[in-house]
């Protein structure tokens, strides 16, 4: 099943780890997430991706649902598609997911992100040509950690609940273990499938359309996905618009954000980009997805106004 007419769903990263310093419109409160929310659903957007903060120190509040819960609630009132983060320290694996059922009891929420494999932090800085905040990582344990019975425990939660997964892969394994998942028979669809390619972050192949190619190659035609390109950590805008056109031409969706990477929109905001992303779409041939037809495709009922 495909979106009608080949329409294209833009997802936007909002904030990430970014602070109003690399970029003065990073939303930080709830109140600001929700409104810039709003920005980018006029622009074109349907799913909304953000990192719960504190409101005065910009600090990340990766597993507070009460931050998450004043943003979703006026999101999901919007119709707007919202996953939201997890944390990673201090929080055991099999816990990190509380916060996302216990906004599905309070709030609504549909999506549950899944990242779907482990991976090293390489922090990389392309001007430099040289590893950066090497200092810090000795002090870390530099691994986003991902154990496969988290995963698999993850996908049958969410299909307990009713909710989309919406995945993760930062490497080509990450995309390779969502095609395994289904051919197991413990993942049917529709889900969305988030391929990074990432430069400052530097996990995975150098960010190129043959690294998303071989990405795509991983997921078998069986599968019931909508899988979605996400340029992240990068510090050149036309990198970013190559990579999205690349995912717009194969019939993909696209996800931009000041939070993805912040250093290539420095003063752009958020519903800019989004309305970026709508142009390159129509110089493809491919109409925009409207919130409704978002929730269609991916069997999600239609919020009461």
């Amino acid at each position: 099943m495909a979106l009608p007419g080949d329409a294209v769903m833009i997802e936007v990263g909002m904030n990430e780890g970014a602070g109003r310093g690399v970029n003065p419109h990073v939303p930080v409160t709830a109140a600001e997430v929700e409104a810039d929310a709003r920005r980018c659903r006029d622009a074109g957007a349907v799913l909304i991706h953000w990192h719960a903060r504190d409101a005065s120190t910009e600090e990340e509040r990766l597993a507070d649902t009460d931050e998450y819960a004043a943003a979703l609630a006026p999101m999901r009132a919007d119709g707007l598609l919202a996953c939201p983060s997890y944390p990673v320290d201090g929080v055991p694996v099999g816990r990190r997911l509380d916060h996302v059922w216990d906004l599905h009891e309070r709030c609504g929420l549909e999506l549950v992100p899944i990242d779907t494999a482990s991976v090293t932090t390489v922090p990389w800085n392309p001007r430099l040509n040289d590893f950066v905040g090497l200092d810090w990582l000795r002090t870390q344990s530099g691994v986003v950690d991902n154990p496969l019975p988290f995963v698999v425990d993850a996908v049958q939660m969410a299909r307990r609940h009713g909710m989309v997964p919406s995945f993760g892969a930062f490497d080509v394994g990450g995309s390779r273990i969502v095609g395994m998942l289904h051919e197991s028979g413990r993942l049917d669809g529709p889900v969305i499938h988030k391929v990074f390619l990432s430069e400052g972050w530097a996990v995975g192949p150098i960010p190129s359309e043959a690294a998303l190619d071989l990405h795509l190659a991983q997921l078998p035609p069986t599968l019931d996905a909508e899988w979605v390109v996400v340029p992240y950590a990068h510090h050149d805008p036309l990198v970013v618009e190559r990579l999205c056109r690349a995912a717009l031409e194969r019939g993909g969706h696209v996800r931009v954000g000041i939070g993805d990477s912040p250093a290539a929109h420095p003063e752009a905001t958020n519903a800019e980009l989004v309305a970026a992303v709508t142009t390159w779409a129509r110089e493809a041939g491919r109409p925009v997805a409207d919130v409704a037809t978002a929730r269609a495709r991916l069997g999600l009922a239609g919020v009461a106004p």
